[in-house]
């Protein structure tokens, strides 16, 4: 055996089927290798959640579909399309029922978006309740939208349930379609959330995107990118502006004003940039922050002797359900109570939409939280809205109060709001008191309190308790003093 094995050796043999096995093992080595990077490929493209496809497929896909579209593609409204949606008051079902349930929901929507999607498009959950599903064979903008509103009738067709509860789901649809709405995946992101955003607002269930959704100027689309990033590296601030009784002149509490601490342009007025984030997805994260922000500030406040009520405005943009859960939510991480908060929306907010203010006013006082209508005088809110509403608190626009003694026309209107409002038994506020003439008409009309530069300018969290527990002058070291800046 031992020459048998030697011959074999020097002839060459044994090396040879050496070689093929160690090809063989590499060949399967290979194949393994391929079939775990194809299961990787497909988990890191797949929510695994849903099933669905997620950001990275959505990408993927969309980038070779959008490929080779140019403005020359038919009459530049002809091409694949993105539709965009969430789902309305979701929040409220992990608060209520759990997390466990709002998955179960999810998964239940995904397939149901899945069944009723059409032929040829990616379906894809872009995170939380949000989905996405890319139109790859060209559509029309009209044919995105009876796409989109497929979509609404399929999830409104009821049959969703979680933990042993039935639940109906609503949502809004956003469609972008290219060219017209960019030629990137990104693009379509963008211009589909503008136009989901617009469709909540104006309750239009599903709408197209158009030019006069987007903001202003290329600067107005730089402004959002560079917002969202404030967001998460803490540029944005509160200041805070006192109000105070108007007989006494004791404090009542504070009105959180919004700014934002931008690197190269310094301070910035909620002016520059809350009017492109009202039209978009990002006021409701941006009023999450504000209220939680605040409430969290009054809490720190009330352990070092301040204790005081808190207001915040509250855009037209987020007077919805979901803003319910908003409130919910910062009370309970900062355990402030609810009776001091007070939450101001516009009368203009009012105004459009009564129905659902009504809802959500009613709601709120329900909880405990006092409502301010803001601006009182100068939208529309008829005497019979007004009724209606389930408000604690009347502000009369500084318009009426800035120039109160000396134009008669101005002291007439704000006598009138006020005793309106005593009639109706709210509070009256006014704002805009810049001096103590002013201030001493306001209190012989019966004004129950003022807020305005005479009383105190927006001052940060330190200087307002430095003067109002303390005791120290904080109006000589006033950190905003920009116009407006009276305003939130």
């Amino acid at each position: 055996m031992l020459e048998v094995a030697r011959g074999l050796t020097a002839s060459g043999v044994v090396p040879v089927w050496g070689g093929l096995l160690l090809a063989a093992a590499l060949g399967v080595l290979l194949v393994l290798l391929r079939r775990q990077h194809r299961r990787h490929s497909a988990a890191v493209r797949t929510d695994p959640l849903t099933g669905l496809g997620n950001r990275v497929r959505l990408a993927e896909v969309g980038d070779r579909v959008l490929a080779g579209v140019s403005e020359l593609d038919g009459d530049g409204h002809h091409g694949p399309g993105l539709l965009l949606l969430d789902l309305d008051g979701f929040k409220d079902v992990n608060d209520t029922l759990g997390h466990a349930a709002g998955d179960a929901l999810l998964a239940q929507v995904a397939g149901r978006l899945a069944e009723a999607a059409p032929p040829g498009a990616v379906v894809t959950r872009l995170g939380g309740d949000e989905f996405a599903v890319l139109l790859t064979v060209p559509v029309t903008s009209a044919q995105a939208v009876l796409h989109g509103k497929r979509l609404l009738a399929a999830l409104g067709a009821g049959g969703f349930s979680a933990d042993g509860v039935d639940l109906d789901i609503t949502s809004s649809v956003g469609a972008a379609v290219a060219p017209t709405a960019g030629r990137t995946v990104g693009d379509l992101l963008r211009h589909a959330d503008l136009a989901m955003y617009e469709a909540k607002r104006s309750r239009a269930g599903v709408l197209p995107y158009t030019a006069d959704l987007a903001p202003d100027s290329t600067d107005g689309l730089t402004t959002l990118a560079l917002l969202r990033q404030a967001m998460e590296e803490g540029q944005l601030t509160l200041r805070y502006q006192p109000v105070v009784d108007a007989a006494t002149l004791e404090l009542r509490g504070f009105e959180a004003l919004l700014r934002w601490q931008h690197p190269t342009r310094g301070l910035l007025l909620p002016a520059e940039f809350l009017p492109l984030a009202e039209r978009t997805t990002l006021v409701r994260p941006l009023t999450r922050w504000v209220v939680l922000t605040a409430l969290r500030q009054g809490a720190a406040w009330r352990r070092a002797g301040l204790d005081t009520s808190i207001a915040v405005n509250v855009s037209a943009s987020v007077l919805e359900p979901g803003l319910l859960g908003i409130v919910d939510e910062a009370l309970a991480r900062s355990a402030w109570p609810a009776e001091q908060l007070v939450l101001e929306i516009t009368e203009t907010a009012v105004s459009n939409d009564v129905g659902e203010a009504l809802e959500v006013v009613r709601a709120l006082a329900d909880r405990g939280v006092r409502v301010s209508v803001d601006d009182f005088g100068a939208g529309y809110t008829s005497l019979g809205q007004l009724r209606g509403l389930a408000v604690r608190q009347l502000k009369v626009d500084r318009q009426f109060v800035t120039d109160l003694v000396g134009v008669p026309e101005d002291e007439a209107i704000a006598a009138s709001i006020i005793d309106l409002g005593h009639r109706l038994g709210l509070q009256v506020v006014a704002e805009g008191v810049e001096d103590a003439a002013v201030a001493e008409r306001l209190r012989e009309l019966g004004c129950d309190e003022l807020q305005g530069y005479w009383v105190g300018r927006p001052v940060t969290p330190e200087l307002a308790l430095a003067r109002w527990v303390v005791g120290a002058d904080a109006h000589g070291a006033v950190e905003d003093l920009s116009p407006g800046a009276t305003r939130g």
